[in-house]
């Protein structure tokens, strides 16, 4: 009933600060930003990370996340907003593409696993103009073949028009001229 009732203390720790806790016997890491300042003007920005451990050794396999502070539904809160996992050199891309303009503070975190503490730091995102993660596909008369259309349906309609009113022309002078051709009353009789 201990180790259940310990598991729980852990697993509230960790769902309310979203830090893992750090055992006696994890060794200390530490995460380190190529730049702690980053300015975006529309394109999605990638921050390049490392890991080490408390002896400078560099941490292989460690996912760190980036979270930045979110309003949802009325609801302030952290959302993950990018994720990458170290290589053998401790370093790793996290790729994000903010949807807001603005100053944005976001925390990177490393939670620990195999034996290594939780660890993490910040970042300051300097939001100018929001990035786009997919290209937006034109719709309605944006689309290109929309203005094909525009140009093509009516030109259509207008011959179609014009060879249904010939075509009843022929017609009517056809009815017509039949109608008046000369019979000859002799030959029937």
């Amino acid at each position: 009933m201990r180790r259940l009732l310990a598991i729980a203390t852990f697993g509230f720790v960790f769902a309310a600060t979203g830090i893992a806790p750090a055992h006696a016997a994890d060794v200390k890491t530490s995460i380190t930003v190529d730049q702690d300042t980053a300015t975006v003007t529309g394109e999605p920005v990638e921050l390049h990370v490392q890991v080490r451990d408390a002896a400078g050794h560099p941490v292989a396999g460690a996912l760190v996340r980036l979270f930045v502070p979110v309003v949802f539904m009325g609801e302030q809160k952290n959302e993950i907003v990018g994720e990458g996992t170290t290589n053998t050199a401790g370093r790793a891309v996290i790729r994000f593409a903010p949807a807001q303009t603005g100053q944005l503070e976001g925390t990177l975190a490393f939670w620990g696993s195999h034996g290594y503490a939780a660890s993490e730091t910040t970042v300051s995102l300097d939001v100018q103009q929001a990035a786009y993660t997919y290209a937006p596909e034109p719709v309605g008369l944006q689309a290109w073949w929309a203005r094909s259309y525009l140009i093509l349906v009516p030109f259509v309609l207008t011959w179609m028009v014009f060879l249904l009113l010939l075509w009843l022309a022929v017609r009517v002078r056809r009815a017509g001229a039949a109608a008046s051709a000369p019979t000859d009353i002799a030959a029937t009789s």
